[in-house]
């Protein structure tokens, strides 16, 4: 009976253990996601557990000064019976969430939550940026809806290294090219707020311009490679400028 027991014992926390449930943060009584798309997501850390609750508190109905849902020249007030939750897309490999409730179908008038977790801890070779896709679907008594949520992103970065979680508009951000040094192929991430052109520079500690192309950036998080073999082993500059604003940062090649 005792080895019964201790079995039993063991398989609940292995079954537990995987997962995060979440508690919704009781500050957040208006209805909406939180944190909001000013705030944004925790910054996860090389070594570290991840673990990070979105707050969603669901009215019970749309308000007539303040509608939701249009139909035709007209807005209309009406019941919201739920919000589901049907995917997370872009989380990456070592993360995973849960709902609460466990169905990630929200009910009207009532606050949930939904919890990324870390199923193990981020290492060196996860270091980026993750935007991530959340669609729902929103159940009325008149029309369902479906969203999609967009602006937030996960970053990993190095012990000490600081992340934002979430872009907007006027948001302009060039990452730490990783790996650096440059042995073989590294990869350089920017975030820009908006679709935009914008201009990528390389240029070696004499100030020569070794590389100058225009891009086509998407709203959201963006991505170049650099291949050690277009240069020679020493230290550079890469720039990212858009709208008259530049951010540089320094790289090293080694091969």
């Amino acid at each position: 009976m005792k080895k019964l027991i201790l079995s039993i014992a063991a398989l609940v926390a292995f079954t537990f253990s995987g997962y995060s449930q979440c508690t919704p943060d009781p500050q957040f009584t208006a209805a909406g996601i939180y944190p909001d798309s000013a705030t944004g997501l925790a910054t996860a850390y090389v070594g570290s557990a991840y673990n990070e609750v979105i707050t969603v508190v669901v009215p019970a109905d749309t308000l007539a000064e303040n509608p939701l849902f249009p139909l035709g020249p007209q807005f209309i007030t009406v019941i919201i019976y739920d919000i589901t939750l049907t995917s997370v897309v872009g989380l990456p490999s070592m993360l995973a969430y849960e709902c609460s409730p466990s169905s990630c179908v929200f009910p009207g008038g009532q606050a949930g939550c939904l919890s990324l977790y870390s199923t193990s801890n981020p290492t060196a070779g996860d270091i980026g940026v993750y935007p991530l896709t959340i669609n729902t679907t929103t159940h009325t008594d008149v029309i369902d809806q479906d969203d999609v949520i967009d602006y937030y992103f996960i970053e990993i970065v190095d012990q000490g290294g600081v992340g934002i979680g979430t872009y907007n508009s006027e948001s302009f951000e060039l990452k730490t090219i990783f790996p650096n040094p440059v042995v073989d192929n590294s990869r350089i991430q920017f975030i820009s707020g908006k679709s935009q052109q914008v201009t990528f520079t390389v240029m070696n500690v004499l100030g020569k311009t070794m590389v100058n192309k225009n891009i086509s950036a998407k709203r959201g998080v963006n991505e170049l490679t650099i291949s050690s073999e277009d240069f020679s082993n020493g230290i550079y500059l890469y720039s990212i400028t858009a709208d008259g604003k530049t951010s540089t940062k320094r790289m090293v090649i080694r091969k």
